[in-house]
């Protein structure tokens, strides 16, 4: 469902990410654990393009939702003069690739290229899986640490924000395209109000939808943020340590609430400290470490037989 491939992250310098590759499957739990400053909301922040990659590629369902990396395509290697420079040296195909890839990407350098050649290369591999940046996000769902709930708004109306505007659009689209429909803008909005009252019903809190977040607990807020997420109906859901901001009372109900979500399916990322939710939840367990995947497996593996020292370190300073 979720393809990452190679990827790199700078900012001003600091390599915070540093040729992460994984991968997601259809209803896979993955939680991704480790120390502060190791990666890890970067790298979920990167999946869903909140923080644009400086290398490499995201995947999801099989589309490009990032523009191609030259690294991952030998034709568009092939293509650039450092290619062709190094066989005129005399090096084979393999090694002039595996010396492009190992060399100039360590010193933060795509392969220098001109021409018609290079440029058409990349321009096909982008129109051939029809990048589409918006729709990749409308099918992952992001819940934040901080909520990130619109104050100014009533609970009913964050909730249904994005699934009124992105419902209205559709119909202006099927309007423009000639397609017969009767349905409304009256019924975008009507719809979206079922769906999101649903929601708040699950969650027990229906009779907060006309209030404003700032009257609700913390814990409240984050289970928000939680459903706004889900009116979206998407494939991923991507939680960014969300008990980080709550008191300790206030976690429990946003972790039962998450269980509740994983139990029914649904495919998801966490990013948590709560190690004992992590290993009662998780297919697959990664630790990061200095922007790197250093270790990977089970819950079963990764808790109780890590390999990494770093990891065997890490957990040995945590309770779960």
């Amino acid at each position: 469902m979720l393809d990452i491939k190679n990827i790199y992250k700078n900012f001003d310098g600091l390599q915070v990410l540093k040729g992460v590759s994984t991968h997601v499957e259809k209803g896979e739990v993955v939680v991704i654990i480790g120390v502060s400053g190791s990666g890890k909301s970067t790298l979920l922040r990167c999946m869903n393009l909140l923080e644009e990659p400086t290398f490499g590629e995201v995947w999801m369902e099989g589309r490009l939702m990032t523009p191609p990396d030259p690294y991952l395509h030998r034709d568009v290697i092939r293509a650039s003069n450092t290619y062709k420079k190094l066989l005129s040296e005399g090096l084979d195909d393999e090694a002039a690739i595996r010396k492009i890839k190992d060399e100039d990407l360590l010193k933060e350098k795509h392969p220098k290229a001109e021409g018609a050649e290079y440029a058409s290369l990349l321009k096909k591999i982008s129109e051939e899986n029809g990048i589409d940046i918006n729709l990749g996000r409308q099918k992952m769902g992001m819940v934040f640490q901080n909520f990130n709930l619109f104050n100014n708004k009533t609970v009913l109306e964050n909730i249904t924000l994005a699934p009124i505007k992105i419902g209205k659009q559709r119909l202006r689209d099927a309007k423009k395209r000639g397609e017969n429909t009767e349905k409304t803008n009256d019924d975008v909005i009507r719809a979206a109000n079922e769906k999101a009252m649903k929601l708040l019903e699950r969650i027990g809190l229906q009779d907060k939808a006309g209030v404003y977040p700032s009257t609700l607990s913390g814990g409240q807020r984050q289970r928000v943020a939680i459903i706004r997420a889900l009116a979206m109906e998407p494939d991923v859901m991507l939680f960014d340590e969300p008990t980080s901001a709550l008191d300790p009372e206030m976690v429990g109900e946003v972790l039962d609430l998450i269980r509740d979500l994983v139990r029914d399916g649904m495919t998801s990322v966490i990013v948590t400290h709560e190690m004992g939710f992590a290993r009662e939840v998780a297919d697959r367990v990664i630790f990061m470490h200095d922007g790197v995947i250093a270790e990977e497996g089970t819950p079963e593996e990764v808790f109780s037989h890590p390999k990494n020292p770093r990891c065997r370190d890490f957990l040995s300073k945590v309770l779960y």
